[in-house]
């Protein structure tokens, strides 16, 4: 059973960054919310987008527009809501109120998916062969994302969770080690560290992995 609600327009947060006198398409406006396009024209769909146009699409087809000057005026009204999952995208529904966890799920997936998806246009694969073969061959990774336009931040962050990538990364950084993978100084505190002068610290696969481990073990600590 549905339960009826009245609420902001889903527009209604981002009125300030809406352009007066831009045109919108689906994918302009899913990307100001902050949702997939098919989450837009659901709610084209169910009424909440009213006054669009169509118009050709440069690769074929049609597709839907908006001006901002009509988008900054359905951004001042309200819509009635009906939390029926059975009608709406669960992402929509989390946008407009509901905290069910299919709605919190959704939304979580679709945050996700965004993410990743600017993720790989800012560093797509071939970037990402070109850095593991610079650090194949011994460039330190900080270097190596220089040579490739990325930061260091974002090489690590999809190491994180491209586990195909962190593997590659992993395999290639081993040609960093300052003792070599048989010392019994690779991967520990000593190795990661360096001796000053005499030797420098090592970001080698072996004491990076030491390094992680020791992260983990502070954070669950904490």
């Amino acid at each position: 059973m549905s339960r009826i609600t009245d609420h902001p327009h889903p527009l209604a947060e981002y009125t300030d960054r809406i352009d007066p006198d831009a045109v919108y398409t689906v994918r302009q406006l899913a990307a100001l919310l902050e949702l997939a396009p098919s989450s837009v024209s659901g709610m084209a769909g169910y009424g909440w987008l009213p006054g669009s146009r169509v118009q050709p699409h440069r690769r074929g087809g049609r597709q839907y527009t908006w001006t901002g000057k009509q988008l900054k005026r359905l951004a001042g009204r309200r819509v009635k809501v009906s939390y029926d999952h059975d009608r709406y995208a669960p992402a929509t529904l989390y946008r407009v109120g509901c905290r069910c966890s299919q709605c919190v799920h959704a939304h979580g997936v679709d945050s996700r998916n965004r993410r990743r998806a600017l993720a790989e246009e800012a560093f797509p694969a071939e970037k990402r062969a070109r850095l593991v073969e610079f650090v194949a061959a011994g460039t330190p990774v900080t270097e190596a994302a220089e040579k490739v336009g990325v930061s260091l931040s974002r090489v690590y962050g999809r190491a994180n969770w491209d586990v195909a990538f962190a593997e590659d990364l992993d395999e290639a950084a081993w040609s960093l080690c300052v003792l070599g993978e048989t010392n019994p100084a690779c991967g520990t505190a000593s190795g990661y560290r360096g001796n000053g002068e005499k030797r420098p610290a090592c970001r080698g696969t072996g004491c990076r992995e030491w390094r992680r481990s020791m992260s983990q073990q502070e954070r669950a600590a904490a």
